[in-house]
């Protein structure tokens, strides 16, 4: 699956960002080149020096068996670190999480 294409995720993290706390789930899915309905955004937190260096940190849910799709997704999207992965379900895994964030310009020059 090719990159993203940086500029046009950039731009959309960019209006995120802009919106801040009136950003909907849409929103941060959109950010993130995620189509709207495929996996349910449980939270989200924006943080940083807006121009300079921001993040999105996610949480998200969905069934084990959308994981690999996910992490397609999510490894194919430029500025997409820290993916960690936790399994819920005791003896049949039945929930997943992804935590991931975005980030945006370089958090050396933010200090």
């Amino acid at each position: 699956m090719p990159k993203e294409d940086a500029r046009g995720s950039q731009k959309m993290l960019a209006e995120l960002i802009k919106k801040g706390g009136a950003a909907t789930a849409e929103d941060v899915k959109a950010a993130i080149a995620l189509p709207a309905t495929d996996y349910k955004l449980l939270r989200w937190y924006i943080r940083g020096i807006p121009a300079i260096y921001y993040e999105v940190e996610t949480v998200f849910q969905m069934q084990p068996k959308q994981l690999a799709d996910a992490v397609n997704r999510f490894v194919a999207t430029a500025g997409i670190r820290d993916i960690n992965i936790l399994i819920n379900g005791i003896p049949i895994p039945d929930i997943a999480q992804i935590n991931m964030t975005l980030v945006h310009g370089d958090p050396k020059a933010a200090q």
